[in-house]
């Protein structure tokens, strides 16, 4: 709906492309042979298999081109699939690697709650801190080597390691956070709220912050850039917020419970949309618009 009130195409705001087909992806992954979903030895080929299923699509060349050309009308831009191809691309492992922490979170749990109940015995207090403070060493180490060796490399050049590297400092960041009970027992409410709208503020940044596609800034006070951040970021977070509780209303509506609810509410929406397009052609058609 954003896309047609300014008139843009739909890849504009790639991110919702790409949230729907990774999530698409995650789906089918889970429900074809979802009886091995319990068994890690087979889980593993599934792994292996969704592995091989990125890395065919988007490191082998032109296999893309391919794949993707049958939803050429949502994924193109500007006559083009290189939009998608470099925006999916650029994190087509992120998916993955999230499934596997997602799919090992159980034994990750019971590796802290292991340590913390012999951080809680005086006589393993010493092993335990040990433990502790040699994994966040070694982590640590491990982020100043990727950061020396891709952090000061030009953006073209960055983006060719970006896919296979991206994830490292992020587990290692949620590893050193949980590994410490007084930093797991603590957040930042701002940055919690945030996450919740994270797909909104993707699409207002590009109408409140920015315009022209997002090659210029909007000035709403002329000569103060500071306060015209401050008004730039009340309306945005105002707006995102507001687009967030819309799309939960229509995602409630268009899919309810209800199968029978979900096609009538279909083409409920339809009818409504073939109506309005009408409207506009004939306004359109007598110079009105």
């Amino acid at each position: 709906m954003v896309a047609m009130t300014t008139n843009n195409q739909y890849m504009l705001y790639y991110i919702c492309a790409m949230h729907t087909y990774w999530f698409i992806s995650v789906y089918v992954f889970m429900r074809v042979l979802s009886s091995w979903n319990e068994q890690p030895k087979r889980m593993a080929l599934k792994f292996f298999a969704y592995f091989i299923f990125n890395a065919l699509i988007f490191d082998v060349p032109h296999v893309a081109d391919t794949v993707f050309l049958p939803f050429w009308p949502v994924l193109s831009y500007k006559d083009s699939l290189h939009e998608w191809k470099f925006r999916a691309g650029l994190d087509h492992y992120a998916t993955l690697v999230g499934m596997l922490c997602a799919y090992n979170y159980p034994h990750f749990e019971r590796f802290i709650k292991y340590i913390d109940q012999k951080h809680i015995d005086p006589r393993d207090f010493k092993i335990t801190v040990a433990i502790k403070v040699m994994t966040v060493g070694v982590l640590c180490m491990l982020i100043l080597v990727w950061y020396d060796a891709l952090m000061f490399r030009d953006k073209f050049e960055y983006n060719l390691y970006h896919p296979y590297t991206s994830w490292f400092p992020i587990i290692s960041f949620i590893f050193v956070r949980n590994i410490f009970p007084v930093f797991r027992t603590h957040h930042i409410g701002l940055f919690a709220w945030l996450g919740k709208v994270t797909l909104e503020t993707y699409i207002s940044q590009l109408h409140i912050y920015m315009q022209y596609n997002a090659t210029k800034t909007i000035v709403y006070i002329a000569g103060y850039p500071l306060m015209n951040f401050v008004v730039a970021s009340l309306i945005y977070l105002f707006v995102s917020h507001q687009l967030f509780k819309l799309t939960t209303e229509f995602s409630a509506y268009l899919l309810p419970k209800d199968m029978k609810k979900v096609m009538c509410n279909f083409i409920g929406v339809v009818l409504v949309f073939a109506l309005y397009f009408c409207l506009a052609f004939l306004l359109r058609d007598s110079g009105v618009l």
